[in-house]
């Protein structure tokens, strides 16, 4: 029988020599013994950077809170940050900490997790996991940075600017309508974190929309047919990752969602093309000849 000509194959590791494939497996108790060592390691990193984040936990509150002041002092409001109770203060920046411990340790624990799994990838898988995984991390960065330095400002703006002193009618004995400010210290926090997280969710839309569309589980031309529908969902969305509540916050975050979805037809659309060419050099090279059985 002649030698069939056949596509090269991505089912083969390219980093394991099959002579000693055998040599290199694993049992499941040295799998659970690995795992183990990743974890620790990952908890460790993540405790380290807990401690170092609460050491310096009121300089994160004021660094946290900053665009709150200065949306405070735009309004010309005089706000007070109290607590309301004796343990208020300690569990915010214990939180804080929590959040900025994960926030550093972030890279170490998945740099663990990457190398309990990387092993039992292929070449193509290790690559588009890495490409996944560095995606998610700057989109969700870069959101969460959208919501510190240009979403939560005009949102705490118009909040505040709600409470201003409301001059009585021209009658006698009629004070003036003031109301005046106090802010939970834990409340200010909730609402800073929340708005940095709901930002970060909402600008993974790219890579969710980009494997489904690897995946060939929507299509660019799809996408598109959804557009017109697209600007009422990402209103939608804004409403329902904002902590706030207004309508400022809502359009501040609607209109980016709906830039990140038309940018998500478009890479849908590259991948498409890459994939289409591919199939087209395969059938160049392989199409021609025929596979004997």
């Amino acid at each position: 029988m002649s030698e069939s000509s056949t596509p090269p194959s991505d089912e083969e590791p390219q980093d394991i020599d099959p002579a000693e494939g055998d040599d290199k497996r694993m049992s499941l108790f040295e799998h659970l013994a690995e795992l183990r060592q990743r974890l620790r390691n990952a908890f460790i990193a993540f405790v380290l950077a807990m401690i170092v984040a609460f050491v310096f936990n009121k300089r994160l509150y004021e660094i946290l809170t900053r665009p709150v002041r200065v949306a405070i002092k735009h309004a010309n409001q005089e706000v007070r940050f109290v607590i309301l109770a004796p343990s208020e203060a300690f569990w915010v920046y214990f939180k804080l900490s929590v959040f900025v411990g994960l926030l550093i340790a972030a890279p170490l624990i998945f740099w663990e997790l990457w190398k309990f799994v990387a092993p039992g990838l292929y070449k193509k898988e290790k690559k588009l996991a890495l490409l996944v995984v560095g995606s998610t991390a700057f989109c969700f960065l870069g959101g969460a940075l959208f919501g510190y330095m240009v979403l939560m400002e005009p949102a705490i703006y118009f909040l505040v600017s709600l409470t201003e002193t409301v001059p009585a009618d021209a009658v006698a004995g009629i004070p003036d309508l003031e109301i005046d400010q106090m802010m939970s210290m834990e409340k200010v926090a909730g609402f800073a974190t929340m708005m940095m997280l709901g930002c970060g969710v909402a600008f993974e839309l790219p890579v969710v929309v980009s494997v489904m569309g690897a995946m060939g589980i929507v299509s660019a031309k799809s996408l598109w047919n959804f557009n017109k529908y697209s600007l009422v969902l990402s209103a939608l969305l804004g409403g329902i990752l904002t902590p706030g509540g207004d309508v400022v916050s809502q359009l501040l975050l609607a209109g980016p969602i709906f830039a990140l979805y038309n940018v998500s037809i478009l890479v849908v659309l590259l991948i498409e093309k890459g994939r289409k060419k591919k199939e087209a050099e395969m059938d160049a090279e392989y199409g021609s000849e025929p596979f004997e059985r």
